[in-house]
């Protein structure tokens, strides 16, 4: 295992000419995205974080006085980004083993990907570790400092892409959960696309389709899966008239992702520590309850119960009563005594939750 410090690089000297803002500045609820980029890497264990600066540099140290970070001036920034990461380059600690090169306008990484770029470096002989979403490279990548010397010798044409392009032997594609790695905000647009995605709090319907994609699940399960997302919110919006609150992106999450393992023992179980490993808890644990639940028949109402009657609604991709649903189950257990148990015990806790959502809205629930 390789003895490792690691270093975080930002760029962040650029003219911001297409935004007609300054890009570092740009606000994400309650953090600029400079600062945002900064507490990514500190919150992933990165303690070594260099801010390099150039356009409207004495701002940007001014505004980043009380942040432990080394801030490095680009007076040649109208050279292009180039300039700004080979200065960035020189003035690293000669014990920084690699670096993460991060441009500023990237400002919602996830931390869960950054931690998962440093151990596939630790763990792998690779020194370019690159970032992929859906096949498509993204940001950052991170470089082995043995690669200092040929990006400073390098005249800079086609950018640090086209260097890094060159040692393909030596890189590593990482497949990450994380739309975010792809997305820049040159533009207006970009921003308010950005804005969006960080409102929605949790994975993306993409991010759901990249897991679902690693993981190879087959069609007729995504179809499956899809169906009981699609029912799932039909339930949100009706049990939302009445007056009750879910984080209803997590719970579509929950629903699109629930059989990622379904080809595997105890699928819930794994699934639910899958999602829970890559930081969302959350969409974890309802995934995890949504073959076997207990349910309290008392006014209150769960995301978990939600998810758990919507799967069990849905025959494949077709949404049918519980009483059909449930005879069809008890036909494929013939005499199993054990089976037909654990299925009357399912199906009564579904009807269950569907009593309770029909009395708490005072009306009944229509699906299908």
């Amino acid at each position: 295992m390789k003895n490792n410090r690691i270093a975080a690089m930002i760029i962040c000297a650029g003219y911001s000419s297409r935004m007609d803002d300054f890009k570092p500045f740009l606000k994400f609820k309650e953090k600029t995205a400079i600062k945002r980029v900064i507490d990514t890497y500190m919150n992933s264990g990165i303690d070594d974080i260099y801010v390099v600066v150039g356009y409207k540099g004495i701002e940007v140290i001014e505004a980043l006085s009380d942040e432990k970070v080394i801030v490095v001036m680009n007076e040649a920034y109208d050279k292009g980004m180039f300039s700004s990461i080979t200065k960035g380059i020189e003035a690293l600690d000669e014990d920084i083993t690699a670096f993460f090169m991060h441009p500023v306008d990237i400002p919602l990484v996830k931390e869960n990907t950054i931690r998962l770029l440093i151990n596939e470096y630790i763990n792998s002989n690779k020194g370019i570790i690159i970032p992929t979403f859906l096949l498509d490279k993204g940001h950052p990548p991170l470089i082995d400092c043995r690669y200092k010397k040929i990006i400073l010798n390098s005249s800079g044409y086609g950018g640090l892409k086209r260097i890094l392009n060159v040692y393909l032997e030596d890189s590593l594609l990482v497949p990450v959960f994380d739309e975010a790695t792809l997305m820049d905000m040159d533009t207006k647009a970009d921003y308010e696309k950005l804005l969006k995605y960080q409102a929605i709090g949790t994975l993306s319907r993409l991010e759901c389709h990249a897991i679902l994609t690693y993981y190879q699940v087959p069609d007729h399960i995504i179809k499956h899966c899809k169906t009981v997302e699609r029912l799932a919110r039909d339930i949100y919006e009706h049990v939302h008239k009445a007056g009750f609150e879910f984080n209803k992106e997590e719970l579509l999450a929950a629903a699109l992702l629930h059989d990622l393992v379904r080809q595997q023992k105890n699928h819930a179980i794994v699934g639910a520590r899958i999602l829970s490993e890559m930081g969302y808890r959350n969409i974890g644990a309802m995934i995890g309850t949504h073959m076997d639940i207990e349910v309290l028949d008392d006014d209150h109402l769960s995301a978990s119960e939600i998810l758990y009657l919507a799967d069990k609604l849905v025959n494949e991709d077709q949404i049918e009563p519980l009483n059909h649903r449930l005879n069809q189950c008890l036909m494929k257990k013939g005499n199993n005594n054990e089976a037909i148990e654990r299925i009357n015990q399912r199906f009564s806790s579904a009807k269950t939750i569907l009593k309770k959502i029909e009395r708490l809205t005072g009306e009944p629930l229509i699906y299908g």
